[in-house]
């Protein structure tokens, strides 16, 4: 049966190994990396564009050009 102490310094002893795999931490750490640094561009990207467009698409949705030119479509059935 271990000891408390041994299991303690095993726990430290993997907090250390773990965080040095680790490497280093925050927006400075994206820069040493440049795949997660892209993946990271990428979904922000993608954020802003989708964004982007529910804003022109909510725009538009609400003009009367917009509703006048195309058909109603109702949405409930009532069967």
């Amino acid at each position: 049966m271990a000891t408390r102490a041994s299991s303690v310094e095993f726990e430290s002893a993997a907090y250390a190994r773990r965080k040095s795999l680790a490497g280093d931490i925050g927006p400075l750490a994206l820069l040493k990396n440049l795949k997660v640094f892209g993946i990271a561009c990428f979904a922000c990207l993608g954020g802003l564009l989708y964004g982007y467009n529910q804003g022109v698409f909510s725009g538009i949705l609400t003009m009367p050009a917009f509703k006048h030119r195309t058909r109603y479509i109702p949405t409930s059935l009532s069967l």
